[in-house]
């Protein structure tokens, strides 16, 4: 890292501060009666600063990039300074952060000048920055850029919002230096063009610092009165400069004040070529003071052309008006009316006797009409006469009568038979019907289960056999001698014991063939038993 002054001459040298000097040496091995019983770290961090404050200058000039920028709510600004080697943490305390034109980010390569010391809570070498500028880049350009992005995607600057001039306006607000060119152009300009308006001058410091927070207050106070005043519209002007004399029309205060009047206000900062926030957020941009005066006020000598143009046609309208209605007089004067009033009323007096005999045979006709015209009314009262609807309903109701008789026959006929159909349903449903239907299946399922049964064999002179087990011996090979076996007859049971064992004779029975078929296992009919 380099430590340079503005005119790039090296402040600071470290090799030259590893050299010897005069005056204590810092870190030199030399007998200390504290060296004995230790340091404490809040000793080792005061000797560190001393060592450095003796080393550095008070001031040194540092060139890097800006990286971790932070803004504390303090208003504090805290950041790292870094170049391609090495980084070191810095800040830059309020009261030098509330200076800067500009809005420091991560990346910015950028000029410090401050002093080298120590954090004593954390023991951190530290840069406390006095003032930050660009390198490159000028900071104003970017401040102004900065603010222009901001307020326009604030709407600040929208075609929507601006307000239009008046007219002719009765008094006029001006905020501007009393001692510039710039008011004095406006006043020659305003007394040229329209000397009948009302110019009132709240003066104001158009640069140097706090000139844009008077500037806004200026602007806000003729606001504040305008209606009271009679203030039509405010301008902001001043004369050229470089972009650092006009910097005050470029802060923030300048241009919220602008947007936020009530009263349309008209700026004229700087030449033609100089652009300002202010002349952004105005409602109408003059290139000049002289220009801004020009568009506030309407130019006198053409109004004057225009008024004689409108009085010629002005007296033009009423010289053709008067033709036209000395035209329409004359008419009058030349009608019979004019001529012989009377004339109406002698033909008013005919029409009256001519209707006055008209009169009986309109009025006969007219009665016979409604004659006409109610008689259709007369036949259908007479018909809705109460005698005639009660003999309509006498009958209506004889009708009905006949065929609600045979209908209730029919009805009584229908319902005899469906209570017959379902006094002969309940009686199939009823239980002792039911209890009988269930006797007959159980007496048919017990001939049925009496008819399966082995006892019904019994009767017919055949026996069951059965061992000690109860299981049926069917096979006289099945009991061995001294076995016992019980034979149930079909009126009894007889116990026996089995004296010999049968007879088994030499010759086996033939063993059954089987064949395949179909994948299948199935017995040869020839010599299945």
């Amino acid at each position: 890292m380099r430590a340079v002054n503005d005119s790039s001459r090296f402040l600071f040298d470290p090799d030259k501060a590893r050299q010897p000097r005069r005056g204590p040496d810092v870190g030199a091995s030399r007998p200390d009666k504290r060296a004995a019983a230790g340091m404490s770290v809040s000793a080792l961090v005061a000797r560190i600063k001393n060592a450095l404050a003796e080393s550095f200058p008070k001031s040194i000039t540092v060139i890097g990039e800006l990286s971790n920028c932070s803004l504390a709510a303090s208003g504090h600004f805290y950041f790292t300074l870094k170049d391609a080697n090495a980084a070191i943490p810095a800040v830059m305390w309020r009261r030098g952060a509330s200076k800067l034109r500009f809005r420091p980010e991560d990346g910015m390569e950028v000029v410090l000048t401050g002093r080298v010391d120590v954090y004593d809570a954390q023991g951190k070498l530290q840069l406390y920055v006095d003032s930050i500028t660009l390198k490159g880049a000028g900071e104003l350009e970017l401040a102004f850029r900065q603010l222009k992005d901001k307020l326009q995607r604030e709407g600040l600057f929208d075609p929507a919002r601006k307000k239009p001039l008046p007219h002719i306006p009765r008094a006029i607000g001006v905020v501007s230096s009393p001692t510039g060119a710039a008011i004095r152009d406006i006043g020659r300009t305003l007394r040229r063009r329209w000397p009948a308006a009302t110019v009132y001058l709240l003066p104001a410091p158009v640069q140097g610092e706090g000139a844009a927070e008077k500037i806004a207050a200026a602007i806000a106070a003729i606001d504040r009165n305008a209606q009271r005043l009679q203030i039509d519209v405010i301008l902001v002007a001043r004369g050229g400069g470089s972009l650092e004399d006009l910097w005050a029309f470029n802060e923030e205060p300048v241009a919220r004040a602008i947007a936020a009047a009530r009263t349309p206000v008209i700026t004229g900062v700087g030449h033609e070529v100089d652009i300002t926030i202010a002349d952004l957020a105005a409602d109408v941009r003059a290139a000049t003071p002289t220009a801004a005066a020009e568009r506030a006020v309407p130019d006198r000598t053409e109004m004057g052309h225009r008024i004689g143009q409108l009085a010629a046609r002005l007296s033009g309208l009423a010289t053709a008006l008067l033709a036209g209605a000395r035209r329409d007089l004359q008419s009058v004067q030349r009608s019979v009316v004019f001529r012989d009033p009377t004339w109406r009323l002698r033909s008013a007096a005919q029409r009256l006797d001519e209707l006055a005999l008209r009169l009986p045979g309109g009025l006969k006709d007219c009665l016979a009409r409604v004659r006409r015209r109610l008689e259709p009314a007369g036949n259908r009262l007479a018909a809705l006469h109460p005698a005639r609807l009660a003999e309509r309903a006498r009958s209506r109701l004889d009708r009905l009568t006949s065929r609600l008789a045979w209908v209730l026959g029919a009805r009584s006929k229908l319902a005899g038979d469906r209570l017959a159909d379902l006094c002969r349903r309940l009686e199939a449903h009823h239980p002792r019907h039911r209890l009988a239907l269930a006797r007959q299946a159980v007496a048919a399922a017990l001939r049925q289960l009496q008819g399966l049964s082995y006892r019904a064999t019994l009767t017919r002179g055949f026996s069951v056999t059965r061992n000690a087990d109860g299981k049926i011996l069917r096979l006289a090979a099945e009991a061995a001698a001294g076995d016992r076996i019980a034979t149930e007859l079909v009126d009894g049971r007889i116990d026996s014991v089995v004296s010999a064992g049968p007879d088994r004779p030499d010759r086996q029975r033939p063993k059954r063939r089987q064949r395949q078929a179909g994948g299948a296992t199935l017995f040869d009919e020839d010599t299945a038993p």
